[in-house]
């Protein structure tokens, strides 16, 4: 049987969600997978011995990865003539989130490691603002698509990533301040008392440790944060105030599950689609196509959409 690891980071719980879905697609190809799941605290060396194939995945924060993931990549010793792929994802398509990956597939082929795919799934932002659930919906159809594109391509070994252009990785170069900008930024975090019930799972989900609660039963903050928004996407009151962030704060999680039972009578992206989902116009034409060339009229399939519930 063929094997197959997944390493991945997840922040609010989309690549964990997209990698499970990786995992029972590629387990119906005949490959034995197994999920690692980075921890910020803590980095350790595989064994990659026996794997017939890796998939790397994480989330785009700020057009890179992010530094957890990153950080347990580049101290990694991998041995040469692994086979590996990319699986991203973000709310937003355009190209400057093209070289996301950029740091560490550099350390990836350095090491002798064979990189012959990546993929961009998209996902509702965490940030910035809540997307529609119609939306949403479409987008897990897109990716469904996508999702079959990838485990085709990847299981006949049908190459398929694109050499980065000048631009987007000048945009990944110079906005890797992100970074550090997590830490500055909790500085200025805090929780309404009003709001908080003090139910800890702010303190018990965050993947640093950066949140505690003293001994007044008050919920602070160190500052080790990478804006993952896990907290503040979770809170089951709203309560915590995200800094210079406040105006972008999005609160209360997509229920995917749910969302699979709304019916679509009308594509939400459409050619006239403009302002900031224009660049899903592309995305979509991409998918459709490839899709298409490779399955026909098949149907994708969405049976995880529907029957995963929780993260």
């Amino acid at each position: 049987m063929k094997r197959c690891l997944l390493i991945y980071f997840t922040g609010t719980f989309n690549t964990r969600y997209i990698s499970k879905w990786l995992a029972q697609r590629l387990a119906k190809e005949g490959y034995e997978v197994t999920l690692y799941e980075i921890d910020p605290l803590k980095t350790e060396q595989l064994d990659y011995s026996g794997y017939d194939l890796v998939g790397f995945g994480a989330p785009i924060y700020g057009y890179n990865a992010p530094w957890p993931f990153l950080k347990f990549v580049l101290k990694q010793k991998f041995p040469k003539g692994l086979r590996a792929f990319i699986y991203k994802n973000s709310g937003e398509t355009e190209h400057e989130n093209d070289a996301s990956s950029m740091f560490f597939l550099r350390k990836l082929r350095r090491s002798g490691v064979i990189v012959e795919n990546e993929y961009h799934f998209i996902m509702p932002y965490n940030i910035h603002f809540r997307f529609d659930e119609r939306l949403v919906r479409e987008q897990l159809e897109m990716d469904a698509k996508l999702m079959e594109i990838l485990v085709y391509e990847v299981s006949n070994r049908i190459p398929n990533i694109k050499k980065y252009k000048l631009w987007p990785r000048i945009v990944t170069f110079f906005v890797a301040i992100q970074f550090i900008g997590g830490d500055i930024n909790s500085f200025l975090y805090k929780v309404h008392k009003e709001r908080c019930t003090k139910c800890g799972l702010c303190v018990k989900q965050c993947p640093t440790k950066n949140i505690y609660m003293n001994k007044r039963g008050e919920v602070k903050f160190h500052h080790n944060c990478l804006m993952c928004m896990r907290c503040s996407l979770y809170c089951p009151t709203s309560a915590i105030d995200i800094g210079f962030l406040q105006g972008w704060k999005v609160n209360g999680r997509y229920n995917f599950a749910k969302i699979a039972q709304i019916e679509n009578k009308e594509p939400v992206i459409t050619d006239e689609t403009t302002g900031f989902f224009k660049c899903y116009i592309e995305t979509y034409n991409y998918i459709n196509s490839r899709y298409k060339e490779l399955f026909g009229d098949k149907p994708a399939d969405t049976s995880f959409i529907h029957s995963f519930k929780s993260m």
